[in-house]
């Protein structure tokens, strides 16, 4: 899968921030032109109704009698519309980019209202313009893009948050992660010879016998001894030719 180029959400964000605020501002000034003076709903469209509100509170009109919170809110809106531009300007993905950017621009569209509107700087008045109900809330385009962009941001988050647990945990995921593996790693080779035979698995061999010796050659059977010669005669003495025989 593809990942979206760095430069989508970086062209992407201020886009969507710069079409929330002209919406936002020029709404609010048709608002102005056609209800101001006037009291109670204006005209109905769907099941929304027109009620032009001059709202010194927060969102859907409150807090608006007490002007220091509104200083403090401001200035916190400030900061957080900063934060939100700068991770608008790092995002990737389009979706990321749509969140950020309808919060960034609808709180810098009520952030002009509290800057340029009388009674004063961080103290003005925010046009509210759309409510569902005459006794209802009433609020803005600007509300509307801020509502929408913190939901969409948190839906992103709790799904990335997800995806990471499902790649964490064993047999998660839809494949192995490109940096922690949980499959093992197989075993180097060790390019050094083994001085240790290797042991076989199966039955082990019977041991070799040592070869046995040629067979040996019958020995001669020994034969009768041979007789002593006879002793030869004394000198001077007859030769012996043979036995006496007996008179």
């Amino acid at each position: 899968m593809m990942k979206p180029h760095p430069a989508t959400g970086r062209l992407f964000f201020p886009l969507v921030a710069l079409v929330v605020i002209v919406a936002d501002q020029l709404s609010k000034a048709m608002a102005l032109a056609a209800w101001s003076g006037t009291a109670g709903p204006q005209a109905r469209f769907g099941p929304f109704c027109a009620l032009l509100v001059r709202n010194t509170g927060v969102a859907f009109g409150l807090g608006h009698s007490r002007p220091a919170l509104i200083v403090v809110i401001t200035l916190a809106g400030a900061v957080a519309t900063l934060g939100a531009a700068g991770a608008g300007l790092r995002v990737r993905g389009r979706g990321a980019a749509l969140g950020l950017g309808l919060i960034a621009g609808g709180a810098m569209g009520n952030g002009a209202d509290r800057m340029i509107r009388s009674p004063g700087p961080l103290r003005g008045a925010v046009i509210d313009w759309i409510t569902l109900d005459a006794r209802g809330p009433v609020f803005n385009l600007a509300d509307v893009a801020l509502i929408t962009g913190t939901l969409l941001t948190a839906a992103l988050l709790l799904r990335r948050t997800s995806r990471e647990r499902a790649v964490a945990l064993p047999g998660g995921g839809a494949g192995p992660d490109p940096v922690v593996s949980l499959r093992p790693c197989a075993p180097r080779p060790d390019p050094r010879p083994d001085p240790t035979p290797a042991r076989s698995l199966g039955p082990s061999p019977a041991p070799a016998r040592p070869p046995s010796a040629p067979p040996r050659a019958p020995s001669p059977s020994p034969g009768p001894a041979p007789s002593a010669p006879p002793p030869s005669p004394a000198p001077g003495s007859p030769a012996r030719r043979g036995t006496p025989r007996n008179p």
